[in-house]
């Protein structure tokens, strides 16, 4: 209960910065979802996969790459879009 308060607040009052690195994170996962899986059932499989922890199968690892690849993409422009745009974003520091 108390983690959809944070991300209702976050959504609605959320700084430029938090939902611009969000968005990265999103437009990013979805251009390399055609990359990494074939169609929907291909993820669907290496979804399952997953989730039953298989991690030697080929599907697992990719779809451990492209969650890994996704966020970290949006973690890296929460840091990076303050240096390169400090008009829009502020400073950190």
């Amino acid at each position: 209960m108390a983690l959809g308060c944070i991300i209702c607040s976050v959504v609605a009052h959320g700084a430029r910065l938090t939902c611009a690195a969000t968005s990265i994170g999103l437009i990013v996962a979805i251009l390399y979802f055609r990359i990494f899986f074939r169609n929907w059932d291909d993820f669907q499989d290496a979804w399952g996969d997953f989730a039953r922890g298989v991690l030697a199968r080929q599907l697992s690892g990719r779809i451990s790459f492209w969650i890994m690849i996704s966020i970290g993409s949006g973690f890296l422009a929460y840091f990076q879009l303050p240096k390169w745009f400090p008009h829009l974003f502020g400073h950190l520091r």
